[in-house]
């Protein structure tokens, strides 16, 4: 596999992963506002996480293409499948997150 695929793959398998980390971040920075105020507001904190997320997948990306272009390993199967569990993983910690 090209490293650019291999970094892109990766990237998009950890995407939830992601979102999960930057969601348990801003709970643990600062708890969610009250209801009333999320509904009236201009700006919804579902883009703010949306783009932090999209922020730190496309960084992630970018590393794990500087990665595989230097290390053979992550273009393996190893890699993908344990990028793979590591998305399970935060899809989970999502689902725990929102409660």
């Amino acid at each position: 596999m090209r490293p650019w695929r291999a970094g892109v793959s990766l990237a998009l398998a950890l995407a939830p992963l992601t979102w999960a980390l930057v969601l348990l971040v801003e709970r643990a920075t600062r708890p969610e506002p009250d209801p009333v105020a999320v509904v009236w507001a201009e700006r919804s904190p579902f883009v703010g996480r949306a783009v932090v997320a999209g922020y730190v997948s496309v960084a992630l990306a970018t590393l794990l293409m500087a990665l595989a272009k230097r290390w053979r390993a992550v273009r393996g199967e190893r890699a993908w499948n344990a990028a793979l569990a590591l998305g399970a993983v935060g899809a989970v910690v999502q689902v725990v997150a929102w409660r």
